[in-house]
Order: structure tokens, then C-alpha cells, then sequence
């Protein structure tokens, strides 16, 4: 469908949700999503309307935001859903996300107690996703995997393989990284992983609306372990946040998470880097295929600061030991 064509359908569904006709449809930069978005705005009524031909996404999204709402959690309300036409229109909350309020601290004297401050908020929010939203929740709409088993788990490996290892032309034993790659998974798959994973928790993410967090984004969640989204946090490639402030984040979220679910804190701790690493792997397939493959700059401006993550990481996961190849390789990256 053509861009005026989706602009007519989402001025004709704001109208009829709110009774107006816009003064004005203005579409939102794009980001690494398929989805594409458009301000609506008569007045001092507005609200985003989002285009996208994922059906089976598009359920998930509605569907986990009325679970949310459920529980209180801040995300976006959900004002009017025409899907046969792939377009709902949701809260319009900004422009102002945790990452670009970052930025904006670069020169402030009190930057890192602000950013520690703002990030526990965070965590305790995310806290309330992972534990007390995980209760009746339907994983079966989940997309596309219901949790992150060793399936999910080998998919994110095999994307770091094929559009960053490959991209980046670095030879690798195809046999022997396929083996450490079951092999990480077989261990990860140790932890427990009956929580609600938002699978994307990072500061693009979060947006900032009369100083409080709201979220967004999450329509790719599945049950998995609480270490994952933490690590996603933390562990952002643009966020920069120091090795001592995550160490205060983590310990920050040991303390509040005990007081939902009983956990041991060093085995916590053990996986929670274990997961980190993963998520970095991740995150390096993404920024192989947008930023090396399709040249977008914003992904190949974030490969830099993955590969010093993955530098700081790697020898806080002891299981490495155990997968030579993938050592060699991310020894190989982090020594360029």
C-alpha cells in the first residue's frame, strides 16, 4: 500500500475515534523496523497511528498491551484497531526516549547519579513486566518464538554467524562453532525461564513522558529468564553506561527482584553475564545486517561499542572455556 493510502486510512480512523479530522498526519522517521508511523494531531488531540503488514505482529502487540494495561504497567493505551487495513492508532508519548535524555547529560556535572537514579526506576518497572505480568499470561500469541528455548536461543547464534561473523569475512570453523553453539545453549537452558522476557529492553526503547518511564516495543516477548532484559539494559551499545554503574544496576536489581522471587544471587549473577554475552552476539548479527549489509549509519556507529562490551564480558563467562571456537572468535573481534 502507498504512502497516501495509509495516510487516508489513518486520518479516517483517528476521525472516527475521536470525531475530529486532523489538521495534520506527519509519518516519524523510520527506525529498524518494518513498521511505519504517522502523528495525528487536531488540537490538543493526538495520537500515533502504526502501519504494518505483520498480522501475526500486530496481534501480539495488542494483545500484550491489553495484558499490561491490565496490571497497571506503563504502556501505550490502544484507541481504535482497523487490522483488516494492518493500521491501529495508540497513545502518542513523545518523541523523548531514555537513550536521546542520556545524550543530553553528556556535559551535566551530576550525569551519572541522574542516569542511576532514571535506570533503578527502570528496573523496578521492568521487574513488574517479568514477574507480576507473567501471571496468566497467553504465550501462545507470542512471535516468533513463545519463549527462549534452545530453538530462539540457536536462532540469535546463527544470526551473530551469518550477518556479522560472514559480513565482517572472518574465516570460522562452520563444524566446531555449530557444536559450541548447542553447547552454550544446553548450558543457558540451566536457568530458570519462567518469567516474562520483553526480549528488547533497551533505552530506544523506553520513552519518557512527564519524567516517568513508558514502554514500548515489546510485541517480540516470550517467557524466558529475568537476566536477559537486564543485560539488554545495561549492556546497550549506545547507552555507555560505565562498568561501575552496571555493577550498581545489577546489584540495585538483585536486592529489589529477591523481594518477588527467590534467587542465588552468584548463580544469578554466573548466568546473568552468560546472557549478556548472547545478547551482545545478537545485537552484532542486527548492526551486521543494517549497518554492514544495508549501510544504515546509526547500526554501524553501534558495532564499535558492542565490540568493547563483548571485550568487558568475555571473561566474566566462565562456560567459554568450554566452547573454543566461539572463544577463538570473539577473541578475534575484540583484539582487532
Amino acid at each position: 500500500m502507498d504512502t497516501s493510502n495509509i495516510i487516508k486510512l489513518s486520518g479516517d480512523l483517528f476521525k472516527k475515534w475521536s470525531g475530529k479530522n486532523p489538521e495534520a498526519i506527519d509519518q516519524l522517521p523510520h527506525s529498524g523496523s518494518s513498521r511505519i508511523y504517522f502523528r495525528i494531531t487536531k488540537g490538543n488531540t493526538r495520537a500515533l497511528s502504526v502501519y504494518n503488514t505483520n498480522i501475526i505482529e500486530n496481534n501480539a502487540f495488542i494483545k500484550f498491551t491489553n495484558h499490561f494495561k491490565f496490571f497497571d504497567l506503563n504502556v501505550p493505551c490502544i484507541y481504535a484497531t482497523e487490522l483488516q487495513n494492518n493500521i491501529y492508532l495508540i497513545e502518542d508519548l513523545g518523541d523523548l526516549d531514555l537513550l536521546s535524555w542520556i545524550y543530553s547529560l553528556q556535559n551535566s556535572p551530576t550525569r551519572e547519579s541522574e542516569i542511576t537514579n532514571k535506570y533503578k526506576l527502570v528496573l523496578k518497572e521492568l521487574i513488574k513486566f517479568q514477574t507480576i505480568a507473567n501471571q496468566n499470561f497467553d504465550y501462545s500469541i507470542c512471535y516468533p518464538f513463545s519463549s527462549f528455548n534452545k530453538e530462539a536461543i540457536l536462532f540469535d547464534l546463527a544470526y551473530f554467524k551469518n550477518q556479522f561473523i560472514r559480513a565482517s569475512n572472518i574465516d570460522f570453523d562452520e563444524n566446531q562453532l555449530t557444536n559450541d553453539f548447542d553447547r552454550f545453549a544446553e548450558y543457558l537452558l540451566r536457568e530458570n525461564s519462567d518469567f516474562f522476557m520483553y526480549r528488547d529492553f533497551q533505552a530506544r526503547n523506553i520513552l519518557l513522558n512527564d519524567n516517568q518511564p513508558y514502554f514500548i516495543d515489546y510485541q517480540g516477548g516470550r517467557k524466558g529468564p529475568l537476566q536477559y532484559d537486564v543485560a539488554s539494559l545495561l549492556y546497550q551499545a549506545k547507552a555507555n553506561l560505565s562498568e561501575k554503574t552496571r555493577t550498581k544496576l545489577l546489584n540495585f536489581y538483585i536486592n529489589e527482584v529477591q523481594k518477588l522471587v527467590s534467587i542465588n544471587p552468584e548463580k544469578f549473577t554466573e548466568f546473568y553475564y552468560a546472557f549478556t554475552l548472547v545478547r551482545i552476539l545478537q545485537t552484532l548479527g542486527a548492526y551486521g545486517l543494517r549497518g554492514l549489509v544495508e549501510g544504515k549509519s546509526h547500526f554501524i556507529e553501534s558495532i564499535a561499542p558492542a565490540i568493547s562490551n563483548l571485550a568487558l564480558v568475555k571473561n566474566k563467562v566462565e562456560f567459554i572455556t568450554h566452547t573454543p571456537e566461539l572463544k577463538r572468535l570473539i577473541n578475534k573481534i575484540t583484539e582487532k
